[in-house]
Protein backbone atom coordinates (compact mmCIF):
# COMPACT_ATOMS: atom_id res chain seq x y z
CA UNK A 1 0.00 0.00 0.00
CA UNK A 2 1.30 3.20 -0.92
CA UNK A 3 1.18 6.82 0.74
CA UNK A 4 -1.08 8.63 -0.84
CA UNK A 5 -3.45 5.25 -0.53
CA UNK A 6 -3.26 5.54 3.39
CA UNK A 7 -4.25 9.26 2.95
CA UNK A 8 -7.00 8.70 0.88
CA UNK A 9 -7.86 5.13 3.18
CA UNK A 10 -7.30 7.55 6.69
CA UNK A 11 -10.09 10.55 4.76
CA UNK A 12 -12.57 8.51 4.32
CA UNK A 13 -12.71 6.59 7.35
CA UNK A 14 -12.47 10.09 8.96
CA UNK A 15 -15.54 11.30 6.60
CA UNK A 16 -17.55 7.78 7.74
CA UNK A 17 -17.54 8.50 11.01
CA UNK A 18 -18.14 12.70 10.82
CA UNK A 19 -21.25 11.03 8.62
CA UNK A 20 -22.18 8.73 11.03
CA UNK A 21 -22.17 11.46 14.01
CA UNK A 22 -23.84 13.62 12.10
CA UNK A 23 -27.07 10.55 11.24
CA UNK A 24 -27.17 10.07 14.87
CA UNK A 25 -27.33 13.93 15.70
CA UNK A 26 -29.83 14.66 13.31
CA UNK A 27 -32.16 11.49 14.38
CA UNK A 28 -31.73 12.69 17.74
CA UNK A 29 -33.18 16.20 16.68
CA UNK A 30 -36.17 14.90 15.42
CA UNK A 31 -39.08 16.55 17.33
CA UNK A 32 -42.51 15.47 18.00
CA UNK A 33 -44.47 19.18 17.59
CA UNK A 34 -48.50 19.34 18.10
CA UNK A 35 -50.68 20.44 15.35
CA UNK A 36 -54.05 21.97 16.46
CA UNK A 37 -56.23 23.18 13.63
CA UNK A 38 -59.83 23.65 11.64
CA UNK A 39 -61.28 22.48 8.50
CA UNK A 40 -63.83 23.86 6.95
CA UNK A 41 -64.72 24.58 3.13
CA UNK A 42 -64.43 27.79 1.13
CA UNK A 43 -67.93 29.13 2.40
CA UNK A 44 -66.07 28.42 5.72
CA UNK A 45 -68.22 25.84 6.75
CA UNK A 46 -66.90 23.39 8.94
CA UNK A 47 -66.39 20.27 7.79
CA UNK A 48 -66.97 17.07 10.11
CA UNK A 49 -65.10 14.34 10.22
CA UNK A 50 -62.50 15.14 8.01
CA UNK A 51 -59.61 12.76 7.51
CA UNK A 52 -56.10 13.63 8.30
CA UNK A 53 -53.63 11.68 6.69
CA UNK A 54 -49.65 11.46 8.09
CA UNK A 55 -47.39 10.35 4.92
CA UNK A 56 -44.38 10.07 7.09
CA UNK A 57 -46.11 8.45 9.51
CA UNK A 58 -48.17 6.23 7.58
CA UNK A 59 -51.10 7.05 10.27
CA UNK A 60 -53.99 8.55 9.82
CA UNK A 61 -56.23 10.57 11.57
CA UNK A 62 -59.91 11.88 12.19
CA UNK A 63 -61.19 15.46 12.81
CA UNK A 64 -64.34 15.91 15.47
CA UNK A 65 -67.98 16.86 14.51
CA UNK A 66 -66.45 20.52 14.54
CA UNK A 67 -64.20 20.01 12.04
CA UNK A 68 -61.11 20.44 14.76
CA UNK A 69 -57.91 18.12 15.25
CA UNK A 70 -54.86 18.13 17.97
CA UNK A 71 -52.31 15.49 16.11
CA UNK A 72 -48.84 15.15 17.07
CA UNK A 73 -46.61 14.85 14.34
CA UNK A 74 -42.70 14.77 13.55
CA UNK A 75 -41.00 17.75 11.83
CA UNK A 76 -40.81 17.61 8.11
CA UNK A 77 -44.26 15.36 7.61
CA UNK A 78 -46.48 15.72 5.27
CA UNK A 79 -50.00 15.67 6.15
CA UNK A 80 -52.83 15.11 3.45
CA UNK A 81 -56.60 16.53 4.28
CA UNK A 82 -59.97 14.92 2.66
CA UNK A 83 -63.59 15.12 3.11
CA UNK A 84 -66.13 13.44 1.19
CA UNK A 85 -67.52 16.05 -1.89
CA UNK A 86 -64.27 17.94 -1.74
CA UNK A 87 -60.83 17.96 -3.28
CA UNK A 88 -58.00 16.76 -0.88
CA UNK A 89 -55.38 19.73 0.26
CA UNK A 90 -51.71 18.89 1.55
CA UNK A 91 -49.77 20.73 4.14
CA UNK A 92 -45.85 20.15 5.30
CA UNK A 93 -44.57 20.38 8.53
CA UNK A 94 -41.50 22.72 8.36
CA UNK A 95 -38.03 20.96 9.33
CA UNK A 96 -36.62 24.19 10.99
CA UNK A 97 -38.53 26.06 13.69
CA UNK A 98 -38.51 27.34 17.31
CA UNK A 99 -42.69 26.47 17.88
CA UNK A 100 -43.55 23.15 19.55
CA UNK A 101 -47.33 24.05 18.63
CA UNK A 102 -48.96 24.91 15.31
CA UNK A 103 -51.94 25.68 14.27
CA UNK A 104 -53.33 25.04 10.89
CA UNK A 105 -56.66 26.59 9.17
CA UNK A 106 -57.51 24.06 6.43
CA UNK A 107 -59.99 25.27 3.19
CA UNK A 108 -61.05 22.20 1.11
CA UNK A 109 -62.75 23.16 -2.32
CA UNK A 110 -66.07 21.58 -3.64
CA UNK A 111 -65.28 18.80 -5.93
CA UNK A 112 -69.28 18.00 -6.32
CA UNK A 113 -70.73 18.77 -9.55
CA UNK A 114 -74.46 19.55 -9.39
CA UNK A 115 -76.83 18.50 -12.06
CA UNK A 116 -80.20 19.85 -13.71
CA UNK A 117 -83.28 18.56 -12.36
CA UNK A 118 -84.65 16.65 -14.79
CA UNK A 119 -87.82 14.36 -14.14
CA UNK A 120 -88.40 10.67 -14.53
CA UNK A 121 -91.22 9.02 -16.52
CA UNK A 122 -92.38 5.34 -16.85
CA UNK A 123 -92.32 5.80 -20.94
CA UNK A 124 -88.98 5.59 -23.18
CA UNK A 125 -90.59 8.65 -25.26
CA UNK A 126 -93.86 11.21 -25.76
CA UNK A 127 -95.19 8.60 -28.41
CA UNK A 128 -95.77 5.81 -25.68
CA UNK A 129 -96.88 8.21 -22.76
CA UNK A 130 -99.89 9.40 -25.25
CA UNK A 131 -100.67 6.11 -25.39
CA UNK A 132 -100.91 5.27 -22.40
CA UNK A 133 -102.86 7.88 -21.73
CA UNK A 134 -105.32 7.55 -24.38
CA UNK A 135 -105.66 3.98 -23.47
CA UNK A 136 -106.15 4.56 -19.79
CA UNK A 137 -109.42 2.82 -18.29
CA UNK A 138 -110.96 5.59 -15.89
CA UNK A 139 -113.16 3.46 -12.71
CA UNK A 140 -116.46 5.05 -12.79
CA UNK A 141 -117.67 3.05 -9.40
CA UNK A 142 -116.91 6.43 -7.92
CA UNK A 143 -118.68 8.59 -10.37
CA UNK A 144 -121.70 6.54 -10.54
CA UNK A 145 -122.06 6.47 -7.07
CA UNK A 146 -121.77 10.41 -6.94
CA UNK A 147 -124.61 10.73 -9.41
CA UNK A 148 -126.95 8.58 -7.38
CA UNK A 149 -126.10 10.87 -4.15
CA UNK A 150 -126.72 14.20 -6.09
CA UNK A 151 -130.64 12.68 -7.40
CA UNK A 152 -130.82 11.82 -3.97
CA UNK A 153 -129.35 15.10 -2.17
CA UNK A 154 -131.83 16.76 -4.82
CA UNK A 155 -134.99 14.93 -3.76
CA UNK A 156 -134.93 15.95 -0.39
CA UNK A 157 -134.26 19.13 -1.14
CA UNK A 158 -137.05 19.85 -3.43
CA UNK A 159 -139.18 18.64 -0.40
CA UNK A 160 -138.00 21.09 1.89
CA UNK A 161 -138.33 24.35 -0.52
CA UNK A 162 -141.87 24.57 -0.16
CA UNK A 163 -141.42 25.32 3.83
CA UNK A 164 -140.88 28.69 5.12
CA UNK A 165 -139.35 27.10 8.30
CA UNK A 166 -136.86 25.39 6.91
CA UNK A 167 -136.14 28.11 3.79
CA UNK A 168 -132.93 29.62 5.20
CA UNK A 169 -132.04 26.79 6.34
CA UNK A 170 -132.39 24.41 3.42
CA UNK A 171 -130.27 26.67 1.51
CA UNK A 172 -127.81 26.55 3.53
CA UNK A 173 -127.10 23.03 3.79
CA UNK A 174 -128.33 22.98 -0.08
CA UNK A 175 -125.21 24.73 -0.53
CA UNK A 176 -123.29 22.67 1.89
CA UNK A 177 -124.10 19.65 0.21
CA UNK A 178 -123.54 21.29 -3.35
CA UNK A 179 -120.08 21.79 -2.04
CA UNK A 180 -119.28 17.84 -0.64
CA UNK A 181 -121.55 16.32 -3.94
CA UNK A 182 -119.02 18.54 -5.88
CA UNK A 183 -116.01 17.63 -3.84
CA UNK A 184 -116.96 14.03 -4.47
CA UNK A 185 -117.44 14.47 -8.27
CA UNK A 186 -114.25 15.63 -8.62
CA UNK A 187 -112.31 12.75 -6.75
CA UNK A 188 -108.92 12.56 -7.73
CA UNK A 189 -109.24 15.14 -10.31
CA UNK A 190 -108.75 19.19 -10.75
CA UNK A 191 -111.61 20.90 -9.25
CA UNK A 192 -112.07 24.14 -11.19
CA UNK A 193 -112.23 27.39 -9.00
CA UNK A 194 -116.06 27.88 -8.40
CA UNK A 195 -115.69 31.68 -8.42
CA UNK A 196 -115.22 31.82 -11.95
CA UNK A 197 -118.46 29.31 -12.57
CA UNK A 198 -121.13 31.59 -13.69
CA UNK A 199 -123.86 29.44 -13.06
CA UNK A 200 -123.57 29.08 -9.36
CA UNK A 201 -123.10 33.18 -9.65
CA UNK A 202 -126.54 33.24 -11.35
CA UNK A 203 -128.06 30.62 -9.00
CA UNK A 204 -126.91 32.96 -6.24
CA UNK A 205 -128.18 36.30 -7.27
CA UNK A 206 -131.96 34.39 -8.21
CA UNK A 207 -131.51 33.23 -4.02
CA UNK A 208 -131.01 36.92 -3.19
CA UNK A 209 -134.14 38.22 -5.23
CA UNK A 210 -136.66 35.34 -4.02
CA UNK A 211 -135.24 36.33 -0.34
CA UNK A 212 -134.13 32.83 0.60
CA UNK A 213 -131.42 34.07 2.64
CA UNK A 214 -133.80 35.86 5.19
CA UNK A 215 -134.46 34.67 8.53
CA UNK A 216 -138.06 33.25 8.65
CA UNK A 217 -138.33 33.77 12.47
CA UNK A 218 -137.64 37.87 11.99
CA UNK A 219 -140.19 37.72 9.50
CA UNK A 220 -143.17 35.91 11.66
CA UNK A 221 -142.52 37.73 14.69
CA UNK A 222 -142.81 41.69 12.53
Amino acid sequence: MTHSNKIYYTYFFIWAILMSFITKAYSQEKKIIQIRGLITNTQNDLLSYAFIYDQLAKKGYLANDKGEFNIFVERGSELTFSHIGHKKAGYTIPLIGNSEIFFLRIKLSSDTVFLKEITIFPWKTYQQFIQAFINTQIPNDDITRAEKNIEIMKSQLATMEDDDYFQSASVAYKINQQRMASDLYWKGQTQPMQIFNIMAWQEFIKYIREGKFKNPNKRKTN
